[in-house]
């Protein structure tokens, strides 16, 4: 399916702008969807913020290791690690921190009727915790289908958003 879908045009291209308050920080951003073709108030806009590099101490962020022994095949050394892995060597990327409005995006991103060449923007703002490295950050905007699938995406970290610029939607 993951083949068939990569050619399957997509309704809507995303750009990220953002503002970045480093003082405050407070993280404003703007989600554009330009569109390829027509679509409906139907869909929806979610804007997720993950990190990388995250790292923690304790049972809770221990890493379960199906591939321990190797019983499972090779998986990048992980074979070679234990089940679980100790959270002392664990180093986590895409960690979603935050998605807002939530899953299932939100409700009166767009106007009943979009016709294709116009474009739309939906703005967020987020004041990231003390404990999230900003230079980590990235910003994904989501166009949501009306069945409830992701149609696209963009992605941006917050230095390549605030070069984008931000739009007030």
């Amino acid at each position: 399916e993951f083949l068939t879908r990569l050619q399957i045009a997509p309704v809507a291209t995303l750009v990220n702008g953002a503002n970045w308050d480093a003082a405050n920080r407070l993280l404003t951003v703007s989600v554009k969807s330009q569109f390829n073709m027509a679509a409906t108030s139907e869909y929806k806009i979610a804007c997720v913020l993950t990190e990388d590099g995250v790292t923690g101490v304790g049972a809770g962020w221990s890493q379960s290791n199906a591939f321990a022994g190797g019983n499972n095949g090779v998986m990048g050394g992980y074979e070679s690690l234990p089940n679980p892995v100790p959270a002392a060597q664990m180093v986590y990327d895409h960690v979603a921190r935050i998605i807002a409005p939530g899953f299932d995006g939100y409700t009166g991103s767009f106007p009943a009727v979009v016709n294709a060449g116009e474009s739309h923007v939906v703005n967020f703002s987020f004041t990231l915790p003390s404990t999230w490295d900003e230079n980590e950050i990235h910003i994904i905007g989501m166009l949501i289908s009306p069945n409830g699938r992701i149609d696209n995406a963009g992605t941006a970290t917050i230095a390549e958003a605030v070069n984008n610029g931000y739009e007030n939607g």
